[in-house]
């Protein structure tokens, strides 16, 4: 009877209060060289039958599979083939999520303060950021090890979560409370990005803001779901280049129309708390996480690699917008000419501009969606396999309490 799991090293009481000692005589457990049977003396031993989705049947005569590769056992490792995911892959997301079109308005909360303390404060929360990140990954991949995720035949991703991460480390009010923060920063990025995403193809193509914003959400949705994180990564790498490009573009038409990378005089370090939000919003990427240590297998080296890249590309995009944008403002005569298109004041400005938005809000909601999708399957999962853990177990103490024999269940 395929589906039924013996339960015996995980609940051995209970398996003992429901199997009948006459059934319990008959059966034969194996584990490697270590083998326990129960049947009277002068008597060949019956075999256990277990078939665990799809796997062999041992019947009368034929050798029982160990009690270790029947229970709780990890899947066979791959063979030598090409690893799953890339360093890329992964860093694009990393810089998809990052980046989004508020990186332009950055520099309205950094002009009080002035550059060189704004710059102090974003290379601190991007080392606060990669620290922490590095931190979640090594947990993440200790719990993967642990639980024998990576190594399998690769048919899908299997993510443990921030929530799973909480409840394995700080107990179960940790887990419930990680999953509240995450759920609610997760929904509050989504309806942001669907807003922003509705009001710039709103002014592109005069659909409703609330109508254009849901499409969009929905596209990329339904490319998450039906083309999975590889198809998805692959998109994502492409729209993350095209937006790394238009960011360039503007930077540079920026330092054409009198910007440049100096260092301006002013310095106001007590304004800088008033900055630590909007940068470190702009910085963070820590709820994809997770999905990074699941596309690249839990390799350490890989993931590492990742998020270093994929946070630097954010930090130096960062500070030179930022001194470009701080510099033209400072040689404007309008105090407040901190709008990117009243900087460039060009015919072609507004479409670069509304582009590298949609593109930064449809990579940052990729990011976003990528990660709350995998949220939702690991907790699902997790719970449904709870589930049928329990039910195979009442199986097995119904059939054995009415005496049923081992070789008609299975």
């Amino acid at each position: 009877m395929q589906g039924i799991v013996i339960r015996r090293a995980l609940c051995p009481a209970k398996l003992h209060r429901h199997v009948p000692s006459s059934l319990s005589r008959g059966l034969c457990f194996r584990g490697g060289s270590d083998t326990r049977c129960g049947a009277a003396a002068g008597k060949r031993p019956r075999a256990v039958a277990v078939r665990a989705r799809g796997g062999p049947v041992a019947g009368d005569g034929d050798r029982a599979p160990p009690l270790q590769d029947a229970v709780g056992a990890s899947p066979p490792p791959r063979g030598g083939g090409a690893k799953r995911g890339s360093v890329a892959g992964a860093a694009a997301l990393i810089v998809g999520t990052s980046i989004g079109s508020g990186i332009l308005a950055v520099p309205q909360s950094t002009a009080p303060a002035g550059f060189v303390p704004s710059a102090v404060c974003m290379v601190v929360c991007w080392a606060f950021l990669v620290a922490e990140a590095l931190l979640i990954a090594e947990i993440n991949v200790h719990l993967r090890r642990k639980s024998k995720k990576d190594g399998g035949d690769g048919a899908g991703l299997e993510v443990i979560s921030m929530k799973s991460m909480a409840q394995a480390t700080l107990g179960e009010w940790g887990g419930n409370l990680a999953a509240t923060a995450y759920l609610f920063l997760s929904y509050t990025s989504m309806v942001a990005y669907t807003s922003k995403s509705g009001e710039v193809l709103s002014r592109a193509i005069g659909v409703p803001e609330p109508v254009s914003g849901a499409a969009f959400t929905a596209a990329l949705a339904l490319l998450i779901a039906a083309g999975g994180t590889g198809v998805t990564a692959k998109v994502n790498q492409v729209l993350t280049f095209f937006m790394i490009g238009l960011l360039l573009t503007i930077e540079v038409s920026a330092v054409a129309f009198g910007g440049g990378l100096s260092l301006p005089a002013n310095a106001h370090w007590e304004q800088v708390p008033a900055t630590l939000p909007v940068i470190i919003f702009t910085l963070v990427y820590h709820d994809i996480a997770p999905v990074i240590c699941a596309y690249l297998e839990g390799d350490l080296a890989r993931i590492r690699l990742s998020i270093l890249v994929g946070s630097l590309v954010p930090l130096v995009s960062l500070l030179v917008w930022d001194d470009v944008a701080l510099t033209l403002s400072a040689s404007s005569t309008d105090p407040n000419g901190l709008g990117i298109l009243d900087m460039l004041e060009t015919e072609w400005s507004y479409a670069v501009v509304e582009t590298f938005s949609l593109l930064a809000v449809g990579t940052s909601l990729i990011g976003t969606l990528l990660a709350a999708s995998q949220f939702f399957i690991e907790q699902m999962t997790t719970s449904l396999s709870s589930a049928e853990g329990d039910v195979c177990f009442d199986l097995l103490a119904f059939f054995t309490t009415n005496q049923i024999t081992w070789r008609t269940i299975c």
